[in-house]
């Protein structure tokens, strides 16, 4: 038989059952504080992660924005508000690429205003930028497909890019500015020409392949150009061979 527990064996273990039990709670509660512990900051952690990334937010679209606007500063002409010589370059080099591919017509106008040094020292500088604004603008209205690009090629010198577009087209389009520029009826006394600020204008058109560059259309525009201030300014002239 096994012996009988004594009753002070029984309050020992009775006694050790408690310590171990006070143990185990003494335990538990700190594995609760700890847990509560970790679930406050947990939620902190989480408000300040959800604030931080409200931050960058914000930050990637100041960002973007700030990146559109000097897009916008290396891109337009800051005088006359239209593209500058820059985003003409690179315009110009796209579409005939593009249009290398599809093998269709890309032409180019290429204007100059009529005797503006003239008007310069007529009317004085504010004037003429003015005048130019003016005169860009009226260009800028006859680019109407999204493709198209008026630009400010230099001076007074204005550069209308219009890709999938004939001769024909070209020279309709040339002839809308001119009417434009008239209808704005800016006075010009010092031209010996007319009365009203004028503009000659050179067209050319061609249909781009890998074996030439697009400076060949830029330069047959130009002598169009030319030919149209030799035989007497404030015409248009279409690039043919024989110029």
């Amino acid at each position: 038989m096994e012996p009988e527990t004594s009753p002070e064996r029984l309050i020992e273990e009775l006694a050790q059952l408690r310590l171990e039990l006070e143990i185990v709670q003494r335990e538990k509660l700190d594995l609760e504080i700890m847990v509560e512990n970790i679930t406050e900051h947990a939620d902190a952690i989480e408000v300040e992660l959800r604030a931080r990334n409200q931050d960058v937010q914000e930050l990637n679209e100041r960002l973007a924005l700030a990146n559109k606007e000097l897009e916008q500063l290396a891109s337009v002409d800051g005088l006359t508000g239209i593209a500058n010589r820059r985003r003409f370059d690179m315009t110009l080099e796209r579409e005939w690429k593009r249009l290398t591919r599809d093998q269709k017509p890309f032409s180019l106008i290429l204007g100059d205003i009529d005797y503006f040094k003239r008007y310069n020292d007529t009317y004085g500088h504010q004037a003429g930028d003015d005048c130019l604004q003016k005169v860009c603008q009226a260009c800028h209205d006859c680019a109407k497909r999204a493709t198209d690009l008026a630009a400010r090629y230099g001076g007074e010198e204005i550069a209308l890019i219009l890709p999938d577009t004939d001769s024909i087209g070209a020279m309709y389009i040339a002839q809308e500015i001119r009417q434009r520029i008239r209808r704005l009826k800016i006075k010009h006394e010092a031209s010996p020409i007319g009365r009203t600020i004028s503009m000659s204008l050179g067209v050319a058109t061609v249909i781009p392949h890998s074996r030439i560059q697009p400076t060949l259309l830029v330069n047959q525009a130009d002598m169009a150009l030319y030919q149209a201030k030799q035989n007497g300014r404030n015409r248009i002239v279409l690039f043919h061979k024989s110029l």
